[in-house]
């Protein structure tokens, strides 16, 4: 269960709520703010889409260890956004390598890569919404691929709650392709909601507590539920580092995880 458990928390996706502002834009105004718009290193998706002749690059690593002390890590964790116009942003999703140890046994290989699109169809002085879609293409090493197309589609609402603080749901639709316990592959669906708050000390630097979860992780069954936080901080307007620290549990395992990387608006 290592490896479907490590995408499903650490693969693209992840992603940081609205941050709190005075403008009447809580994404930013005429510039993408990094605070509000990155997609990392949170799991559900932020509600701002990248303004119009700008992108967002991504990048990270995370480690995650189970409790039968398998561990993998994860990078680069590659997320790329484009504004392609007023509130719509097109995305390339990875692809991302794993290297995986399990039983003693070391697997290494690519994951599946894809496409989204973000449509912002909301904006006000306090409340952003959102849809965003992700399909991500079985181009993964043997070891890794889902073997078949994955589809996500998410709402995404983000609210400041003051100056300083905010909150925010994502609430996903995923159709996926996976093995059951027994060995057989089919298709199956589940939701995937979270909701996470933010808060700042300072216009550049933010802390975020988040609970996510998967209501089926498998064609006969599972769920998924996590816990994480973090920081993110601005050296620049246009460059953002970030740490974070989660907890994940199925019906099948426990285990933990860390990472960090970067945003940079180019």
């Amino acid at each position: 269960m290592l490896t479907p458990l490590l995408t499903a928390v650490l693969a693209a996706a992840a992603a940081a709520s609205p941050s709190p502002a005075p403008s009447p834009d809580p994404c930013g105004g005429a510039t993408t703010d990094l605070l509000a718009t990155l997609s990392r290193p949170t799991i559900g998706f932020s509600a701002c889409a990248v303004k119009p002749r700008e992108s967002l690059w991504e990048i990270g690593y995370a480690n995650q260890v189970q409790n039968d002390g398998s561990h993998a890590g994860l990078y680069p964790q590659g997320f790329i956004r484009f504004g392609a116009s007023p509130r719509l942003e097109w995305d390339i999703a990875g692809p991302n390598y794993l290297v995986q140890k399990a039983g003693g046994v070391l697997e290494r290989g690519f994951l599946d890569g894809g496409l989204g699109a973000k449509y912002e169809f909301f904006s006000g002085p306090a409340d952003t919404a959102a849809l965003d879609l992700l399909y991500i293409f079985p181009t993964g090493s043997a070891l890794f691929t889902a073997g078949a197309p994955v589809a996500t589609l998410n709402f995404d609402y983000g609210h400041s709650l003051s100056p300083a603080a905010g909150v925010a749901t994502t609430l996903g639709v995923q159709s996926s392709f996976a093995q059951t316990l027994d060995g057989r592959a089919s298709r199956f669906t589940s939701l995937l909601p979270s909701i996470v708050f933010t808060i700042q000390s300072n216009p550049r630097t933010q802390f975020y507590a988040e609970w996510y979860g998967q209501t089926r992780i498998r064609p006969d069954g599972g769920t998924l539920s996590g816990i994480d936080g973090g920081i993110q901080f601005l050296l620049r307007p246009d460059l953002e580092i970030d740490a974070e620290l989660g907890q994940t549990v199925t019906d099948l395992s426990r285990g933990h995880y860390f990472g960090f990387g970067i945003g940079v608006r180019p």
